[in-house]
C-alpha cells in the first residue's frame, strides 16, 4: 500500500512540475517550480529503487539519505517563506527566516550530518532501515523530522486563519489540504511512541504529508490563476 502511495506521490509532483514549467520559462514564479521540483526529488529518494541506485553511485553507505535530510530541509526553508508570506504571516516568516528560524536551521543541519558519519552506514538501505539500531540512529531520524515539523508549526496558524476566511472556496480547500499535511508531519514526531508491530504507519503518515502539501500548494496556485482570470474578465 505505501509502496503505491508512494509512487503516487512522485507521479502527482511531476505532474506538478511539469504544469509550472511554461510559467518559469516565462520568468512567472520560478520560486513555486523550483518548489514542486525539490519535492518531487525528496520523493524520488525517498523510495526504495531509486534510493538504492542513487546510492550505489554515492559509495553505498546511504550517502543518500544524508542528501535527502539536507533537501528536505532547503524544500521546506523555500516553502515556509513562501507560504508564510503568501498567507500575510509575517510572525511566521519570522520564526522561519528570522535569527531563531535560522539557527535551528543551521543546528539542525549540523547535528544531523555528525550523527550520521559517527554511525556505520555501510550498505545501502532506504530509510537506514536495516542499519543497527542505537541512540545515534534514533537521534539522527528524530532531527530529520524535526525541521520540517518546525517549520509547520511556524505555518498552522496563517495556515487556519486561512481556511476560516472569507476567501474563494477553491483557495480554502486548497489551504485546508495544505494544512492537513502541515498537521502530518507534526504528528510525525511521535514516531518514536509507535509499536514496532505497526510501523507500516510511519512511511503512510509521511507520504500522505508529502501528497496533501503538494495538493494543497497545487490548489493554492490554481486558486490564483482562478482568482486572476476572473478579474480580468469583471474588468
Amino acid at each position: 500500500m505505501t509502496t503505491v502511495l508512494a509512487w503516487a506521490t512522485l507521479s502527482i509532483c511531476l505532474i506538478l512540475t511539469a504544469i509550472r514549467i511554461p510559467s518559469a520559462v516565462r520568468g512567472e514564479n520560478r520560486m513555486m517550480f523550483v518548489l514542486f521540483a525539490l519535492i518531487t526529488l525528496d520523493i524520488l529518494l525517498s523510495i526504495e529503487g531509486p534510493y538504492l541506485v542513487i546510492d550505489s553511485w554515492l559509495g553505498s553507505f546511504n550517502l543518500c539519505n544524508l542528501l535527502l535530510r539536507f533537501m528536505l530541509y532547503g524544500t521546506f526553508l523555500l516553502m515556509g517563506i513562501k507560504v508564510a508570506r503568501a498567507f500575510a504571516s509575517p510572525g511566521g516568516e519570522r520564526a522561519i527566516r528570522g535569527p531563531i528560524g535560522l539557527a535551528v536551521l543551521g543546528a539542525t543541519a549540523v547535528l544531523t550530518a555528525f550523527f550520521f558519519f559517527s554511525m556505520d552506514t555501510s550498505g545501502s538501505t532506504v530509510g537506514l532501515s536495516d542499519l543497527d539500531p542505537g541512540p545515534a540512529l534514533d537521534t539522527y531520524a528524530a532531527l530529520g523530522r524535526f525541521y520540517p515539523g518546525y517549520v509547520a508549526v511556524c505555518l498552522v496558524p496563517g495556515m487556519w486563519r486561512s481556511v476560516r476566511g472569507s476567501g474563494p472556496a477553491l483557495l480554502r480547500a486548497a489551504s485546508a489540504t495544505l494544512l492537513l499535511g502541515l498537521g502530518l508531519l507534526i504528528v510525525s514526531q511521535s514516531f518514536p511512541l509507535i509499536p514496532l508491530s505497526n510501523t507500516w504507519l510511519r512511511p503512510l503518515i509521511n507520504y500522505s504529508a508529502a501528497l496533501a502539501t503538494a495538493l494543497g500548494l497545487g490548489g493554492i496556485w490554481l486558486s490564483k490563476i482562478v482568482a486572476s482570470r476572473t478579474s480580468r474578465t469583471v474588468t
